[in-house]
């Protein structure tokens, strides 16, 4: 009797250890290769695409950015924007992030207007048949945008060295994507300065900054929603002294200011965020998940990143992580907010001495599909686009195929 008790204690106290310090996979604050577990060869994917058949440019394109700020050649008016059809696929959503990290996979990195365009298309062909209908695209990934913006320089995530191109590669994946039927929403990360330093969230001018560029995005281009992920205060002592209080205070009024704004331009523009699967670290760096879930004015829906399987290990004992946590979320909603469930494909086929259900099963994103399907939540999104079609995830995204009736 006592050594059950022991080991019933053991194992309450590890699942308030979960719940409060579980690894947070908070990939998408900071996606470079060291942060994912991958050499810079497997980011490249370059022996993982021959099915895609991408086009290459004989030559590097563009010129120099004449401005370190933002480019000259942003429009000096807005189109109307106010009257376009919105593709809302809140109902049932199946979407994938296209990832900064994607873009050399893709084909879309430093590419003339005629090779962009094209390996766009192939790009949107291939979600349209594997029945994607959203995709959350990584506009402004790092201080910088690529679209031509009055206040971000040219990404040199998608243009070497900051080049200015000779087209506009946003316009250019909304059409495409609006093509094959597919919504495109804006994806941008709102106080990243740099990779390892943060505009302040508590500053006015912070928040005008990031309204402007959503005005920017939401007024010049026919884009179904404004996307945001789990990027806020960061977590490297940058604010080490500011209480999660007063974080959630500060990131609540721009959450609410960027809502209005999309609102004002179109009032059936979806906005909504992805905050990190850890309810304790995404409160712990300002999202108020409370206010969001269970008031107007806040978010359209709730995109958590559950990125784990249900054979996580900690101390010899097995825990249902996926399942679990998303139970977490769902007594977090009190008032039925639109709930989608971000979906970890990075992770299939790789090995992981906590999380061992990756490598024991190459069906975990279908039974998660179900799983969130079962829970009432409104579909599900893959991180990211480029493990679709990698080796490690070939016999996950086969199941996947199957299961929604893919040849």
């Amino acid at each position: 009797m006592c050594n059950l008790f022991k080991r019933l204690t053991a194992f309450l106290l590890i699942v308030a250890f979960i719940f409060e310090f579980a690894p947070v996979s908070n990939v998408h604050a900071s996606e470079d290769a060291d942060d994912i577990g991958l050499t810079g060869s497997e980011i490249n994917m370059e022996n993982y695409f021959e099915q895609y058949d991408f086009e290459e440019d004989a030559e590097v394109i563009g010129g120099e950015v004449t401005s370190s700020d933002a480019s000259e050649d942003a429009e000096d008016s807005y189109q109307d924007t106010s009257n376009y059809s919105i593709k809302n696929t809140l109902g049932n959503m199946r979407g994938v992030w296209v990832s900064f990290c994607d873009y050399k996979s893709m084909g879309l990195y430093n590419k003339s207007k005629t090779t962009f365009t094209k390996n766009a298309d192939k790009m949107f062909k291939k979600f349209k048949k594997d029945k994607i209908n959203t995709v959350f695209f990584h506009v402004c990934p790092c201080n910088d945008a690529i679209y031509p913006s009055k206040t971000l320089k040219w990404s040199s995530y998608m243009f070497k060295n900051s080049k200015k191109p000779a087209y506009d590669p946003l316009k250019i994946l909304i059409e495409r994507s609006h093509a094959y039927g597919i919504a495109f929403h804006a994806w941008l990360n709102p106080y990243r300065k740099t990779m390892t330093s943060s505009y302040n969230p508590g500053s006015e001018s912070s928040t005008n900054r990031i309204v402007k560029i959503v005005k920017e995005i939401a007024k010049g281009y026919n884009v179904d929603g404004i996307h945001m992920d789990d990027y806020f205060y960061p977590n490297n002592g940058q604010f080490k002294g500011v209480s999660a209080k007063t974080k959630k205070k500060n990131v609540n009024k721009m959450v609410k200011k960027v809502y209005n704004t999309v609102k004002a331009i179109n009032s059936k523009m979806i906005f909504g965020i992805s905050p990190a699967g850890n309810v304790s670290y995404a409160k712990s760096i300002g999202c108020d998940l409370n206010t969001w879930l269970n008031n107007k004015g806040y978010i359209d829906y709730i995109l958590p990143q559950i990125y784990w399987s249900d054979k996580y290990l900690l101390h010899g004992i097995n825990y249902k992580m996926y399942t679990n946590t998303l139970k977490h979320w769902k007594r977090l909603d009190k008032s039925n907010k639109t709930m989608i469930i971000g979906l970890a494909i990075y992770r299939a086929g790789v090995g992981d001495s906590c999380d061992r259900g990756w490598t024991k099963k190459n069906n975990v994103i279908v039974t998660q599909i179900k799983q969130q399907k079962e829970a009432g939540c409104k579909g599900f999104v893959l991180f990211s686009s480029q493990y679709m079609y990698k080796k490690n995830g070939k016999k996950e995204m086969a199941n996947y195929r199957k299961y929604m009736g893919i040849a």
